[in-house]
């Protein structure tokens, strides 16, 4: 499968939301990263994305909103190794009134390699009741403006086919 992927330079057009040299504790039994360590991974990347459009500390505390994982899906491409650093990269791939569908990108900066992605379905929520709730427009707007700016990429990546936004 790795062989239908973009090249990192096209992913690269999406700014990396954090970067890292895999760590010693990261490693596992057969020699390479934890699954663990790239879900942390992943979702440090989600959380400095959804910092970007407006959903932080700041947002959940005096709107009283946040988001919720509401399901997700790991592939694996190539491995990664101590030592070598790797980049997230979070792609918005649609909006709905409730939910987000994104893809976090692990890129093999050392190796050049896209290692692995996590796509996600994020659901608004009200922290008050625990219940989906729709995006603010503000937030919605920042939201579907990356859309639009990740869409107009040209390239795409392997998706689940389970996961969208249901209209």
């Amino acid at each position: 499968m790795s062989g239908s992927l973009p090249p990192v330079e096209e992913i690269d057009r999406i700014p990396a939301a954090c970067s890292t040299v895999a760590g010693r504790e990261w490693e596992d039994g057969n020699g390479h990263v934890n699954v663990a360590h790239f879900y942390g991974f992943h979702i440090r990347g989600a959380e400095e994305a959804l910092r970007r459009v407006g959903i932080d500390d700041a947002y959940r505390t005096s709107r009283h909103l946040g988001v919720f994982s509401m399901e997700q899906h790991l592939r694996f491409f190539h491995e990664v190794h101590i030592g070598e650093e790797v980049s997230a990269h979070v792609r918005w791939l649609d909006r709905g009134d409730k939910v987000v569908h994104g893809l976090s990108v692990i890129v093999n900066r050392t190796t050049g390699r896209i290692a692995n992605t996590l796509e996600v379905i994020e659901g608004h929520v009200d922290l008050a009741t625990r219940r989906t709730a729709s995006f603010p427009a503000d937030v919605a707007q920042r939201i579907d403006d990356e859309v639009a700016a990740h869409r107009a990429l040209g390239w795409q990546l392997p998706l689940s086919g389970a996961m969208g936004v249901r209209r």
